[in-house]
């Protein structure tokens, strides 16, 4: 097989994405890479995901927990390509207190967060992009959007992903609710889109005069009340009528938070 040059937007994202696995939770879900940069030339390496997916579904509200993560990341090879399957990956111990390298949303209902990964460029191991420039990717208007315009969104939905080349999926849906308007009064945006749990994280584009743009941030999937049956149980001496939970129903619905939410966290870090 031709090897990849990697030199469409469509295909970089896919190298942009980080496997986040909460191993203390059991649990896992989605990041990506935006470098801020710095004063002479240098620049920070920030890891954007949902505050619940670096602290656990449980915990994501509680202060003064720590956490044991595993970030696996796509390896940039010393003459700047990309081989597929070649990663590295980090274990790493995380405080919620340690302010110099973790950042989130000051509005508490507000699921954004990042972690400063700069420090994990250690020997020969280096972080090395393709990374997200965030300035260049939210330069656009509200009103340049609308209901029913198509975005993309790329992850690990339920942990399932192309494990040979240690590639994510790629998946489309469309704007669900008018953008201008803040759905149910949060930062938020509903896409009709097939979002599953590992989707959490992952960062939603839409294309706009030609360029793609960062709309936002996948925060959850939209799931069905529980629902109940009746079902016949016992002998035919004894029989009776009980109800039964049926199990958890997505329906192709998910929520994002806009990127105005990401921008607020990343001047703060």
């Amino acid at each position: 097989m031709e090897d990849i040059k990697f030199e469409k937007f469509e295909e970089q994202i896919f190298l942009n994405t980080v496997l986040i696995e909460n191993l203390t939770d059991k649990e896992a879900g989605t990041g990506f890479l935006i470098s801020k940069p710095k004063e002479k030339g240098l620049h920070e390496i920030l890891l954007f995901s949902n505050k619940h997916v670096f602290w656990g579904k449980k915990d994501k509200d509680v202060v003064g927990i720590k956490k044991k993560l595993k970030l696996t990341f796509h390896k940039k090879e010393k003459d700047n390509t990309y081989k597929l399957g070649q990663v590295h990956s980090f274990i790493i111990d995380i405080d919620r207190n340690a302010k110099e390298y973790y950042f989130e949303h000051s509005n508490f209902n507000i699921d954004v967060a990042c972690l400063n990964v700069s420090n994990l460029n250690n020997g020969d191991i280096k972080l090395n992009g393709p990374f997200l420039q965030l300035d260049s990717f939210i330069n656009f208007k509200r009103n340049e959007i609308y209901a029913g315009m198509k975005v993309l969104f790329i992850g690990y939905p339920s942990l399932f992903y192309d494990k040979k080349n240690f590639l994510p999926v790629m998946r489309s849906g469309t704007i669900a609710s008018i953008p201008s308007v803040d759905f149910n009064g949060e930062p938020s945006i509903l896409l009709d889109a097939q979002v599953f749990p590992g989707s959490s994280g992952s960062p939603v584009f839409i294309f706009i005069n030609n360029k793609y743009k960062l709309l936002g941030i996948i925060s959850s999937s939209i799931q069905k009340g529980l629902d109940f049956v009746e079902i016949e149980v016992g002998k035919k001496e004894a029989i009776k009528k009980e109800k039964k939970n049926i199990p958890i129903q997505w329906i192709g619905l998910g929520l994002l938070f806009n990127s105005e939410t990401i921008k607020e966290v990343y001047d703060f870090a």
